[in-house]
């Protein structure tokens, strides 16, 4: 595909591959696919025939580094680029130690082989050994490896923060640190020469804020001239890798020869620059890679660039390689300052090595970094530094030189801004299992049983109250129950491991505790994707049952395997002898046996990743199920069981007359189908030809496509900030890539920071874009205090963290809010959880006022009538440019969405749709307009009631209903004090009447409105499943004796009929339902319920009246059916105990 630029220009997807010069949009990742490439070609220029070898382990923020070189295999195939993924980080490293010795032993088909290796942190800590070996062993002529280390800086998605380069050090590999996408295509083809050249593997750090971020780039492959060293005083025979080299040997090249060879290189090459050079100096700043562009910012903000730095006497030193550091580049910076200020992330590296460099030159320098002069904490080496207050720190530092009026101004304006950042919404959106995850099943554990997390997505079931705690690094799980064991109560525990962590290494884990024959279950599931990275496939993976097979030759006491497909494994050949097979379902029976077992068991927890087959979906890979899941919300109780047996986030809460029930995100909804399992009849499952309906026509879409004259664009103002603020798992990056994108086919300059890791899985996730007017003025991305032009704000509660809340300031920040709630994982465990809506939204009303903040209910708009509200995003957009708040052009959005290549017509309907929101309005929220679900005033709530319960039984019962009323609303007259009261007890006497038995469910199944509901949300040809518990023909779960539904078809409709017209036997001898424990509680609940009224109406007085109130309201909190019910009466029962005590001393 390509799409011709303004200027005629054309931009094609491959274009960050094959072009050699001009400037593209490239992510960090992109950036590290296409050096391997670059450098394939500049052999080639040389007559060399080489070829490359990429090897590592995944993992944030280098997680999708794998995934966009399969994407690209083609252009890699095409320069003789091979791409193995390794089993772990150690064996990758020493794979390629075996590419360096290719040409040792005269077998060779290239000139050489040059390499890649990448790990996460913890990666490179395990890979330590491996490391060592590897750069005393050295490199190949033609060959040369980069190592790319991911480092964590603040423990977004691991167990640790991380900082590879003291491993680095260790191991004695050179590093660089780039600040951007555009250095991390720089240093890696320096990097490959380098090494090549040294003998020395070379390292460049990666963080979010580089191989996470994207940025309009310059691919000139002639804009690198790289100077040789003189060999004369290197040893004859070289740096390179030998055959036959002893330790000893290995030692004295690496320290005297190849390490004194790489800053040579550095100096004679310029790596470190000085970018400030005032000619009468006085204080000198140092950073490097992430700390420089935060450090740049931070000047920027308090109002010194490079002529205000001349001015008032700062240098400003950019150091590429913080080791080994080039000394003379450090003596020559140093000469006439009076104090040096070093700005790094994390442990000092640069702050030690210029104190060792100046020590011995009698310096009078006062060298700050981590503290300061009086050894007070400065730039933390705990968590990242912010921009905003780098510069806030500098200012306070720098403060005793002659500073212009306008750094002062700026530097109170600054401290201002970060004073007044603060939110009152305390409440966070925490990373959760997706819609449908396996791991919503596989975690649950007996009751009183305990289990240890793993690392993987199952590592987040920490936070679910599951009895799932304690964790260990990847591959050791299990390790500490081995240890814990010997001198603990506890007799077993339960062990989750993840399928990728059992081949990286977890199966040692079990061959130890099988070793020390230590009683425990570990779980291994088996999810088929590596989920928490992208999806990609498991390398290496073996089936369930050759897994079964290996377990059992380790010496596995009992397997069992447990799935969501038993008709998939019909066939049980090729199993271990002492392995079983079961149904997801029996997950807790199983569990219990196996922990019955005096050893090491397994159980292997066979199901598909949600997220992975919503992808394959989508694709058409994998086929959508012809069945959906409805809830009929007049029979729903709101008790939120179907959240605790599904633990899935697709299970939304709405608002009617009767109370807060349940519905099922149709969007968002995974189709793993357990929120049926929920002890509730109201779940029907729609079966055959069914589509979700959209309430559009053809008028509507022409309304949406024609023409609207385009908005002023705001201007650019060194840079243009957009903050974009959503849910993980929503498309949240997709919107950033799209602008940033845009933004280079409009010809300016763009970068984007995508903050996800954990927070991919329901959590907070965050896009900072910066648009520049041109290319090379990107700079830095990261937004800071005061730096959002622009909030997307695709969820309520995600725009008020307060990491976005310090970036807004009132005289520039505009902002577009989806108001629709989605509702946090806390709601699948508690029936009463509330997002604070209004709190949410006055909070940021008070930080940039009502008049710079457009309130939409994208979600609902975009689902009514665009079937889908994952398009609200790409909806919002339009909205914000209509408004003239992205200075992009339309044209060259609609482009970007075509390049993105997903959904592209949905995505330009939904974009235009927006643009058009504002003189469609009406016409959409008519569309949109429910019935309202709430009625207003006590007398339409009194009306509907009564008819109601009519309806229910006879005019007889809902004159009882009447005449309690009546009698509370007496006494709140008689008070004073409102109809707090009254209104108490309308709604929950009429809640405790209407007691949904056997002839309710099946009047409320039964009822036209419930049909229409249905096909008001589908269309197509479907067939109605019902799933019920009947008393007389369930069976019992053999753990816990509680009844399991059965699934009934739809001609239970004319069952439900017909036994509805029996509901005159109710309450009479001849009801044979009314004998049930059951009915005769909700009766007895009906009696108890008037008595207590009546008996407190007696006492009831202003001081009491609060309690009171209180008291009539506790039937709210008896919801649902059966066994559910029975333990919610026992807790109301309590409650109103004490209810009850506290009134009467108040009497």
């Amino acid at each position: 595909m390509c799409l011709k630029k303004l200027n005629s220009v054309e931009i094609k997807l491959e274009d960050k591959y094959k072009l050699s010069k001009g400037t593209r949009f490239l992510t960090g990742a992109q950036a590290l696919v296409r050096v391997p490439i670059v450098q394939a070609r500049r052999d080639k220029q040389k007559n060399l025939n080489t070829a490359c070898y990429i090897s590592g382990y995944r993992g944030s923020p280098l997680g999708g580094y794998d995934q966009q070189i399969l994407k690209n295999k083609k252009y890699l195939n095409e320069n003789n680029i091979y791409f193995q993924p390794g089993i772990n980080e150690e064996l990758a490293a020493t794979s390629l130690w075996g590419t360096q010795q290719v040409n040792l032993r005269k077998q060779d088909k290239y000139d050489g082989v040059f390499g890649i290796w990448y790990g996460k942190g913890p990666g490179v800590d395990r890979a330590g050994d491996a490391l060592k070996h590897v750069n005393l062993a050295g490199t190949s002529k033609f060959g040369g490896v980069i190592a790319l280390m991911g480092d964590d800086h603040i423990c977004e998605s691991s167990t640790t923060s991380h900082q590879s380069e003291f491993a680095m050090i260790d191991a004695m590999i050179p590093f660089f640190n780039p600040s951007g996408v555009q250095e991390i295509l720089d240093y890696g083809i320096i990097g490959i020469e380098l090494s090549r050249k040294s003998g020395c593997w070379v390292g460049i750090k990666c963080v979010h804020d580089n191989v996470s971020s994207g940025a309009t780039v310059d691919l000139d492959e002639k804009r690198l001239n790289l100077l040789d060293i003189s060999s004369k005083n290197y040893p004859s025979e070289g740096l390179n890798i030998r055959l036959k080299d002893t330790a000893q040997e290995k030692e004295y090249r690496l320290h005297h020869h190849k390490i004194k060879y790489v800053k040579e290189f550095c100096k004679i090459n310029n790596l470190n620059k000085i970018i400030f050079d005032s000619e009468n100096p006085k204080v000198g700043i140092i950073s490097t890679g992430k700390s420089f562009l935060d450090t740049k910012l931070g000047l920027e903000k308090i109002g010194i660039n490079e002529d205000v730095a001349n001015q008032i006497g700062i240098k400003f030193l950019k150091i590429a390689m913080p080791w080994p550091l080039e000394e003379t580049i450090i003596e020559k910076f140093s000469e006439s300052l009076e104090k040096i200020i070093v700005v790094e992330e994390k442990r000092s590296i640069i702050e030690t090595q210029v104190k060792e460099i100046l020590f011995n030159k009698n310096l009078n320098i006062k060298v700050v970094g981590k503290n300061d002069e009086n050894n007070n904490d400065l730039f933390v080496s705990s968590g990242a530094l912010d921009p905003g207050e780098i510069g806030l720190k500098i200012s306070e530092i720098i403060n005793y030189l002659n500073l212009p009026d306008e750094v002062h101004n700026l530097s109170k304006k600054l401290k201002s801004l970060k004073e007044k950042t603060n939110s009152n919404i305390s409440l966070k959106r925490v990373p959760h299992f997706c819609s449908g995850c396996p791991h919503n099943t596989s975690t649950r554990i007996p009751e009183g049983s305990r289990a240890i997390t793993g690392i993987s997505c199952a590592y987040l079931v920490e936070h679910m109250e599951r009895d799932n705690e304690g964790f260990s690094q990847m591959g050791s799980e299990g390790a500490t129950w081995v240890g814990e064991s010997v001198f603990s109560n506890t007799d077993h525990v339960f062990q989750n491991m993840g399928d990728g962590t059992y081949i990286h290494s977890g199966i040692l884990s079990i061959r130890h505790a099988v070793a020390a024959k230590t009683k425990m279950t570990f779980k291994i599931l088996y999810n088929d994707a590596v989920a928490l990275t992208g999806g990609q496939a498991l390398d290496g993976l073996p089936t369930v049952a050759q897994m079964s097979k290996q377990l059992e030759a380790e010496g596995v006491e009992e397997i069992a395997i447990i799935t969501d497909e038993i008709e998939k494994y019909t066939d049980r050949g090729g199993f271990a002898k002492n392995s079983k097979i079961y149904d997801r379902k029996n997950i807790i029976d199983v569990q219990i046996e196996l922990s019955k077992i005096n050893g090491t068991t397994v159980i292997i927890y066979d199901q598909t990743c949600a997220a992975e087959k919503r992808r394959r979906r989508k694709k058409g890979i994998l086929e959508e199920p012809k069945k959906k899941i409805f809830i009929n919300k007049d029979l729903c109780e709101g008790c939120g069981d179907c959240g605790i047996q599904s633990n899935c986030v697709s299970i939304a809460p709405v608002e009617t007359e009767y109370g807060r029930k349940r519905q099922i995100d149709q969007s968002s909804c995974n189709k793993d189908y357990t929120c049926v399992d929920g002890f509730c009849p109201s779940f029907v499952s729609l079966e055959g030809d069914i589509r979700l309906k959209k309430n559009y026509d053809d008028n509507l879409i022409n309304k949406i496509n024609s023409k609207i004259e385009d908005p002023i664009l705001p201007e650019i103002n060194n840079s243009y900030g957009i903050m974009i603020a959503g849910i993980g798992g929503t498309g949240v990056v997709t919107i950033g890539a799209v602008l940033a994108t845009a933004a280079q086919i409009d010809g300016k300059g763009s970068g984007v920071l995508d903050m996800t890791g954990l927070a991919q899985k329901g959590g907070a996730v965050k896009s900072f874009l910066r648009i520049f007017e041109k290319p090379e003025d990107v700079g830095a991305i990261r937004l800071s205090y005061g730096d959002t032009n622009l909030l997307l704000g695709f969820d309520l509660l995600v725009s008020n963290d307060l990491e976005i809340i310090k970036t807004l300031d009132k005289k520039i920040s505009k902002l577009i809010v989806n108001t629709d709630e989605v509702m946090p994982g806390d709601f699948t465990r508690d029936k009463n959880f509330y997002l604070p809506f209004d709190e949410m939204r006055d909070n940021l009303i008070n930080i940039v006022g009502q008049e710079n903040i457009k309130f939409i209910s994208s979600n609902k708009i975009t689902s009514k009538i665009l079937g889908n509200s994952i398009l609200s995003n790409m909806f919002n957009v339009g909205v914000a440019y209509q408004s003239g708040l992205i200075p992009i052009s339309a044209s060259s959005i609609e482009k970007a969405i075509e390049l993105n290549g997903a959904s592209v017509k949905d995505n330009i309907d939904a974009f235009r749709f927006g643009r058009h929101y504002e003189n469609l309005k009406d016409e959409v929220l008519d569309i949109i307009k429910d019935e309202p679900e709430v009625l207003e005033g006590f007398e339409e709530k009194y009306k509907n009631r009564f008819k109601f319960l009519e309806d229910y039984q006879n005019i007889k019962y809902a004159e009882k209903f009447g005449d309690l009323v009546s009698y509370a609303r007496k006494i709140d007259k008689n008070i004073g004090n409102g109809s707090q009261f009254s209104t108490a007890v309308l709604k929950n006497y009429f809640k405790l009447m209407a007691y949904k038995d056997e002839y309710e469910v099946s009047r409320l199944m039964s009822n036209q409105k419930f049909v229409d509901d249905v096909n008001k949300n589908f269309e197509g040809n479907f067939n109605y499943n019902f799933y019920l518990a009947p008393p007389i023909f369930s069976k019992k779960s053999k753990v816990d004796g509680k009844l399991l539904k059965i699934k009934f078809g739809g001609w239970l409709f004319n069952v439900f009929k017909l036994l509805s017209k029996f509901k005159f036997l109710r309450g009479t001898k001849f009801d044979p339902f009314g004998y049930l424990n059951e009915r005769k509680k909700e009766r007895e609940l009906i009696r108890d319920y008037k008595q207590t009224i009546i008996d407190i109406g007696i006492k009831i007085n202003k001081s009491n009246y609060e309690t009171a109130v209180k008291i009539a309201s506790v039937p709210d909190q008896i919801r649902g059916f059966g066994h559910v019910k029975e333990k919610n009466i026992k807790e109301a029962i309590n409650y109103r105990t004490d209810l009850l005590n506290s009134f009467h001393e108040n009497t």
